[in-house]
């Protein structure tokens, strides 16, 4: 146990939290927490490629338990992979003392209206993160807490000052790097209110963050010392709003990047407009090797300490969902563009409202020559070579009213996906699977059966076309799907879909195979804080992504479970 004195002490609050009261005079503070487990079955499945999981029953858990008396929280987290479910790292389950068991995550804050100080572990973000953002994402297996020191003043209203020392957390262990860093924060309108015209706000922005790692490497000489900087500034005048951010890099060369000396570079800027009944976005950002890591020799999801954020629509709809898209940070140019209005009631489509959404994103690799060992020279705008298209993404989404009891939604969606690049399965410009370009559409019920009961109907369509001469993947071909979920509000959850994959091709695409059917049945009941859940699934593997961090998901066969509480 890496702090012992706090560990007595969060065992203290957690077992004898009414002597603990004693101890400290007045208000004895409250304890709050949550528990919740994941667990799934597994059975081989060579048609979808479902591998033998020896020990069959693998789950995932985690309880929150938190202490808060006054300006004092005291904090703590359990967590248990036995053995972690598929396509979450293993090494959740084999380092630290080898048991998969701990209490990686367990911290003390004290905060008033000037200073917020934390002990132990914490979450932090600078800006939109693409020079700073740890956060945890249970779904995907990260998590990339800071164990350390944080500070926050705020002297005045409007000014805000953020300084933080610490390791990385890295599965039940931590990082090799220390990371260092500070940010302020000022609200002009704040800090003075005659300093901007009625109807303006503005909030400035400037980050630091710098990893130590020191250079044990024979062969080459490597910076022990990587800082990163960024600038920001978000303006709001009445309907507009407009973000920029800046950011850059010393040399870092590592595992992620290939060795590569070139600084890097991002540069984020989003431009914004809302009135009533229409909004539109427009959105660029250019990132040249900026993946940022505590550990040099980190790669995949390991040990990220920045964050680049995807400028793509994050389909929700589960076939699309094959095809997702995460940033690529050592170098991609992005731009996206999205407008939302809404037909109101009473119009020539009748009396109630419709509302249509047209979004367009592509991201693209830079146009790049090698000058040297380690070196590139990078243009500013992206590449026209057909190598480098890495995303591209139009979609249309019309949501209808029919009423109060009865509402559609019909999505229609265009991508190119480049899976050579996105899954990393192949060298730069490399033809190995090629683009794969995928037409979708989905058409959504949803009725209001009777009060407190609805129904929810989802049809779904994918075709799928390959580049010629590329292999194909597993799941290659065209799918259909068919949902229907029932809610009994405010307790029962009722979910069947089936999702179809056909015209196949083995993966040498010299043959025709089997359509594959996935079945999925799942319940859930709530009762207040508690919510138990189960199933059958047969899943096909993939990418999952959320918010533009993927991780690759196996197929899988067997029975799921759920339970969460909070307290």
């Amino acid at each position: 146990m890496r702090h012992p004195l706090l560990f007595v002490l969060m065992a203290l609050v957690a077992a004898a939290p009414r002597a603990f009261a004693q101890i400290i005079p007045g208000d004895g503070g409250s304890i709050t927490g949550s528990i919740q487990m994941d667990a799934a079955t597994y059975s081989p499945d060579s048609l979808i490629g479902a591998p033998n999981v020896p020990e069959r029953f693998l789950s995932n858990t985690f309880a929150n338990l938190l202490y808060t008396r006054g300006k004092l929280t005291l904090g703590v987290r359990f967590e248990s992979y036995q053995n972690p479910l598929l396509g979450i790292d293993p090494r959740y389950g084999t380092t630290g003392a080898g048991t998969g068991i701990g209490l990686p995550y367990r911290f003390a804050t004290y905060a008033d209206d000037v200073v917020d100080i934390t002990v132990g572990n914490f979450y932090e973000q600078f800006g939109s993160g693409m020079i700073l953002r740890t956060y945890e994402e249970r779904n995907l297996g990260f998590d990339n807490s800071i164990d350390g020191i944080r500070a926050k003043f705020m002297p005045t209203q409007g000014l805000k000052i953020t300084a933080l020392v610490g390791r990385q957390r890295t599965f039940f262990e931590l990082s090799e790097g220390i990371i260092r860093g500070g940010d302020v924060t000022a609200d002009i309108g704040s800090l003075d209110t005659s300093l901007l015209p009625s109807g303006m706000r503005v909030e400035l922005g400037a980050s630091v963050v710098s990893r130590f790692q020191a250079d044990l490497d024979g062969s080459l000489r490597l910076p022990e010392n990587v800082m990163a900087s960024s600038a920001r500034a978000s303006v709001q005048y009445r309907d507009v709003t407009l973000d920029l951010e800046y950011a850059q890099k010393v040399n870092d060369p590592g595992e992620s990047n290939a060795l590569s000396y070139n600084p890097g570079n991002a540069i984020f800027v989003a431009l914004g407009y809302a009135a009533p009944g229409i909004g539109l976005n427009l959105a660029a950002k250019r990132i040249d090797n900026m993946d940022f890591r505590s550990n040099r020799t980190a790669v995949g999801n390991d040990q990220f300490i920045n964050y680049m954020p995807a400028l793509t629509k994050q389909h929700t709809w589960r076939l699309i969902t094959l095809y997702p898209y995460a940033t690529q940070p050592t170098g991609e140019f992005g731009i996206q563009g999205e407008l939302v209005f809404t037909i109101p009631k009473n119009t020539f489509l009748g009396d109630d409202e419709t509302t249509i959404s047209l979004n367009y994103s592509s991201a693209h690799g830079l146009d790049t020559v090698e000058t040297g060992f380690y070196r590139y020279a990078a243009e500013f705008m992206w590449s026209d070579n057909p190598r480098d298209l890495y995303f591209r993404d139009v979609n249309l989404e019309i949501t209808r009213k029919w009423g109060r009891s009865f509402k559609t939604t019909l999505s229609l969606i265009h991508l190119e996906y480049n899976q050579d690049v996105v899954e990393r399965l192949a060298a730069a410009r490399e033809l190995k699977y090629g683009i794969i370009t995928a037409n979708f559409m989905v058409l959504e019920l949803w009725w209001a059966v009777k009060r407190g009961q609805a129904l929810r109907t989802e049809f779904q369509y994918m075709t799928t076309s390959y580049e010629d001469g590329t292999r194909r993947t597993l799941q290659n071909g065209d799918w259909v799907m068919a949902l229907a979920e029932y809610s009994v509000s405010p307790s029962w959850f009722f979910t069947v879909f089936s999702e179809l994959n056909f015209n196949r091709r083995n993966e040498t695409n010299t043959a025709d195979v089997d359509a594959v059917v996935y079945p999925n049945f799942n319940v859930a009941y709530v009762h207040h804080a508690l919510r138990l859940q189960g199933g059958f699934a047969r899943v096909r593997g993939g990418i999952l992504c959320v918010g533009g961090i993927c991780r690759p998901v196996p197929a899988s066969n067997g029975f799921t479970m759920g339970m969460t509480y909070t307290f």
